[in-house]
C-alpha cells in the first residue's frame, strides 16, 4: 500500500469521526422542550407566524373557503401553563400573512 493511499484512508477516517462528533455536539436533545411565546386566542389578534414562531415538528396547511389554515405541532413544548407537553396550535388567515389563533390544545400521553 502506498503512503499516499494510506494518508487518504487515515484522513477520511479522521474526517468521518470528526464530522460525526460535530453532529452529536450540535444536535438538540429530544427531551428539551421548545418555548412557545404567549399567544391570545382572539380574532382581533394578528400574528406574523413566519417571523417569530419556533420551528414546529410538524405543519399541516390547507384552505377552507376563503380562509387558509395552519396547524403547528410541537412534540415537547412549554406553552402557557402546559409544561413538557405535546402541543397543537391552529391558526387561520384571510391573506396568508396575518394569522389568528383559533384553537390550542395539548395531547396527553
Amino acid at each position: 500500500m502506498s503512503a499516499g493511499l494510506l494518508r487518504k484512508i487515515v484522513g477520511s477516517v479522521f474526517l468521518a469521526a470528526f464530522a460525526s462528533g460535530c453532529q452529536t455536539m450540535l444536535s438538540v436533545r429530544p427531551d428539551q422542550p421548545v418555548l412557545i411565546p404567549m399567544l391570545k386566542n382572539s380574532a382581533n389578534e394578528c400574528y406574523f407566524l413566519d417571523e417569530f414562531m419556533p420551528v414546529p415538528d410538524g405543519v399541516v396547511s390547507g384552505k377552507t373557503g376563503a380562509l387558509s389554515l395552519r396547524y403547528y405541532t410541537y412534540k415537547m413544548a412549554n406553552y402557557k401553563e402546559w409544561q413538557h407537553k405535546h402541543v397543537v396550535l391552529s391558526f387561520y388567515s384571510k391573506d396568508d400573512r396575518c394569522w389568528s389563533l383559533f384553537e390550542e390544545y395539548y395531547i396527553r400521553d
